[in-house]
């Protein structure tokens, strides 16, 4: 198996991997702007499955935004291999925290994000289509938050008097 970069090639296959995975599929074109982003494949003879990540915060956070497999492809350990892959790239862009969202009725899907140490940070709830969804929004931290420390350069240094407060009494 070779995971790689996804390519306008590949959005026929991840079109019809989406519409297979989800009620309501992404767009072509949804999927083509998502090539600025993080958007990996994996495959063998054909593409078996993709993820869809974003840098976001300054790259301080990144969210995974889409994951699928084939149906034929379940079970495989595929999206685990996506998900791996995806970390690996946040930690080396020294992300902190990697967020997702996952319908709570996906059992499989949410064991999964928790055997990578994804936690839940909240519960989203919206109507659509007369159903009640309820998701949870999973967080991972991977590494914890540098006290960001600026110091001004010395030649912006101001020395004497001039910038002496006088306090009224």
């Amino acid at each position: 198996m070779v995971i790689r970069s996804a390519t306008e090639k590949d959005l026929e296959r991840v079109l019809e991997i989406d519409r297979l995975s989800f009620p309501a599929p992404w767009t072509h074109h949804c999927f083509k702007i998502a090539l600025k982003d993080i958007f990996l494949v994996i495959e063998q003879i054909e593409i078996m499955g993709y993820i869809v990540a974003c840098l976001c915060d300054l790259g301080l956070r990144a969210e995974i935004l889409r994951i699928a497999v084939h149906p034929d492809h379940r079970g495989k350990g595929i999206a685990k291999e996506l998900i791996e892959t995806s970390l690996l790239i946040f930690s080396k862009e020294n992300v902190e925290s990697v967020e997702l969202d996952v319908n709570s009725a996906n059992r499989g899907a949410v064991k999964l994000y928790e055997k990578f140490g994804f936690k839940i940070k909240r519960i989203a709830t919206f109507i659509a289509d007369q159903d009640f969804h309820i998701f949870y929004v999973l967080k991972l931290k991977l590494r914890e938050p540098e006290e960001v420390k600026y110091q001004v350069p010395e030649k912006y240094y101001h020395h004497g008097a001039y910038y002496d407060l006088q306090i009224a009494g």
